[in-house]
């Protein structure tokens, strides 16, 4: 019965926890973000996508007791695959779905897959080019 009741708590207070966060980053975008031009805006959080990047590449390497450029390899390739796989994945379902529409008689135009130009997407592809570049580096000389 405590597992249980345990397992509901943390369940509720991650849902509290992201609701918070939710809540905090609503008043610092208000109080901070809307007062940057749209460059600053873009550096920030492009900065901020890097940050959270190498925290996640730390998580990594202290995680799993792995060597640093391993560690650097798995996330630069996790973070490639969130930014192209799962967005051109996503497209082309949703191609497919449009084709199978004009078989009823449905007519749709089938759209090109062209990534978003976000903050995230440019930090994240700063951080897996610069980390792919490091590993190619290390490695070229073994």
């Amino acid at each position: 019965m405590r597992e249980i009741a345990l397992a509901f708590g943390n369940i509720f207070g991650g849902i509290a926890v992201i609701a918070i966060f939710a809540y905090l980053w609503g008043r610092f975008e208000d109080f901070f973000i809307t007062k940057l031009t749209a460059f600053r805006q873009q550096l920030f959080l492009s900065s901020l996508t890097l940050f959270i990047e190498i925290l996640f590449l730390l998580c990594v390497y202290f995680f799993f007791h792995l060597a640093f450029l391993d560690a650097l390899f798995i996330s630069c390739t996790v973070f490639l695959f969130f930014i192209w796989v799962i967005p051109y994945h996503a497209h082309f379902n949703m191609n497919t779905d449009m084709l199978f529409l004009k078989k009823f008689g449905l007519s749709s135009p089938i759209r090109i897959f062209n990534p978003v130009r976000s903050p995230f997407f440019t930090g994240t592809l700063l951080f897996s080019v610069f980390g792919f570049i490091v590993i190619f580096c290390s490695y070229y000389w073994f």
